[in-house]
């Protein structure tokens, strides 16, 4: 399989630090099913900077020692032409788009892949695809039907938009909307038998306790409000008389969140036992994934959009209690994997005034976020009967949890999910194959907001260089090296190229007084542009001269 190269930052591929978020463990999910793709051919790394580059090389070498790697500087995009694509990790391929037409459209496929959608940035990307250069064979991979629509009334608000600023023009052609799910490695969730007493046995949880786990980031505002939770369970060990511990292995933002949350699970679950663990310290998410009876996720947020932890519940083989939300809604088959419980939600437009906020700035992404889901609730007493039926019923608990193992394994696993991107791919080329071939990449074209300066602001200095422009060596300042390793210009030196040529410059400007550049160039052997860069550098500097008269 050819696979394109990987737009990287090492922030988006890794879950080591202290704030883990959903697009980060898909990230570094993603770059683990990839890696055995490469086979023998190295896995490319796309970026900006040395660094980068290393960090790629490390990651990709953590993962399999035996997988060769190789890097394209984000200055040399028209190396991306051999290898047919480039992926993002997120929905912003616009700018590259742009950057491509230099190069023509169809030069290469461009793909990048949904996360949270309610962001700024992340609606700016989205609402930035009709203005971008983008064509049939790029994509944007969206992680659910629920993102795929969001993105689509988006584009098609944008379009009505362009329609009426630029009337009379036709709708630009669109990217590529494929759904294509995130994935789980679901051998990460299978835990020996063994474990779970063990792992029960560390966190306090008895033998007759039915433990329901949420595993994820903790927040009120920006992931699921814990409330409900904790008033179903309360509601259930009160009329059960059963003993419910609730195991919340996550992580918070700050103190306030995480009083919040503790005073919250102490004031509307006094009868549960509360577990507490970090999740983001991998031997204690093992231990709440074996400890755990059920796991439980309530999501009620506009942030979230696909949601990773029901998939790994599911590999897991945990019976799997969810909000009926968003992606939660296509991964987690009801009665089958899951119990889904409704909800609801205010129409436009009641959140009007919080859009206008944040767009304006007196709101910031958190307040809007979390006052959107102020408005956001769900069937309070299907959840109890969901609870209430899990707690009594080990045989559902049992059934459940073999479902979801099943579908985790058949539909979600990333050896299964990693295929279809490669299909993916392998269309988009054919695609862009069929379009060189028909001359449909004849439109080449430096993006508007990307000019060359001295093309840009060409008209600013009274003389604009050419190949007539006369040129010779200051007398006394001959010395180039010296001028380059100066404070003031050796920042800009190491974009002269070889130091030989500039030798051989100097060297045929000493041979006589005044000379064309054109002259110049003819006897160096090499291209106008390059000597008029060279040069004027060399004049910035006062190494050399330069006269536009043409006697």
């Amino acid at each position: 399989m050819k696979l394109p190269a990987l737009r990287f930052e090492a922030e988006a591929f890794s879950i080591r630090g202290e704030r883990i978020m959903g697009r980060q463990a898909a990230g570094e999910a993603f770059l683990r099913a990839i890696v055995p793709l490469a086979g023998e051919n190295p896995l490319v790394g796309y970026g900006p900077s040395g660094n980068v580059a290393k960090a790629f090389g490390e990651s990709i070498q953590a993962i399999s020692p035996n997988v060769r790697t190789g890097w394209i500087p984000a200055s040399r995009p028209d190396l991306l032409a051999g290898l047919g694509g480039i992926h993002f990790p997120d929905p912003g391929i616009a700018d590259h788009a742009r950057t491509r037409l230099r190069y023509g459209p169809a030069a290469w496929s461009v793909t990048g892949v949904t996360h949270t959608i309610s962001s700024q940035a992340a609606m700016r990307f989205i609402a930035d695809l009709p203005l971008a250069p983008l064509m049939p064979w790029d994509a944007v991979i969206c992680t659910s039907k629920a993102v795929k629509t969001a993105v689509e009334t988006t584009l098609a608000q944008q379009e009505e938009y362009l329609a009426w600023r630029f009337q009379g023009g036709l709708a630009p052609a669109r990217p590529a909307l494929p759904v294509i799910p995130l994935g789980v490695h679901c051998k990460d969730f299978e835990f020996p038998p063994e474990r779970r007493p063990d792992s029960r046995a560390r966190l306090q949880v008895a033998d007759d306790e039915v433990a329901f786990l949420f595993l994820g980031r903790l927040s009120f505002h920006a992931k699921a409000h814990p409330h409900p939770m904790y008033v179903a369970l309360e509601q259930v060990a009160r009329e059960t008389g059963k003993r419910i511990a609730l195991i919340q292995c996550g992580w918070f933002a700050n103190d306030f969140i995480g009083n919040a949350f503790k005073q919250g699970a102490s004031d509307f679950a006094p009868s549960v036992r509360h577990v507490w663990l970090d999740g983001r310290e991998a031997e204690q998410r093992a231990d709440a994934w074996s400890a755990a009876d059920v796991f439980i996720s309530l999501v009620d947020n506009i942030q979230e959009t696909f949601g990773l932890t029901p998939l790994e519940a599911m590999a897991a083989g945990k019976p799997v209690l969810v909000t009926d939300w968003d992606g939660y809604r296509e991964t987690v088959p009801h009665d089958v994997a899951g119990l889904r419980i409704p909800t609801f939600m205010a129409p436009a437009p009641v959140g009007e005034a919080y859009a206008n906020g944040y767009a304006t700035g007196a709101i910031d992404y958190d307040r809007y976020i979390g006052l959107a889901a102020q408005h956001i609730s769900l069937d309070m007493r299907a959840l109890v009967d969901a609870v209430r039926s899990l707690v009594n019923q080990p045989q559902l608990r049992e059934r459940l949890g073999a479902g979801g193992r099943h579908t985790a394994r058949t539909e979600f696993d990333w050896g299964v999910v990693i295929a279809r991107y490669g299909e993916l791919w392998k269309q988009l080329g054919e695609m862009r194959q069929a379009a060189l071939h028909k001359g449909g990449d004849a439109f080449r074209r430096i993006s508007a907001d990307r000019r060359d300066p001295f093309d840009f602001f060409a008209h600013y200095p009274t003389h604009l260089m050419g190949p007539q422009t006369r040129v010779k060596l200051r007398t006394a300042s001959r010395d180039w090296r010296r001028m380059a390793s100066h404070p003031l210009f050796r920042f800009a030196a190491e974009h002269l190229g070889p130091e030989d040529r500039i030798d051989a410059l100097c060297a045929t400007l000493g041979e006589s007084h005044w000379q064309s550049v054109a002259t110049v160039a003819e006897k160096l052997g090499q291209p106008i542009p390059v000597i008029l860069g060279l040069l004027s550098t060399l004049a910035k500097w006062g190494i050399a001269e330069l006269d536009a008269s043409t006697r």
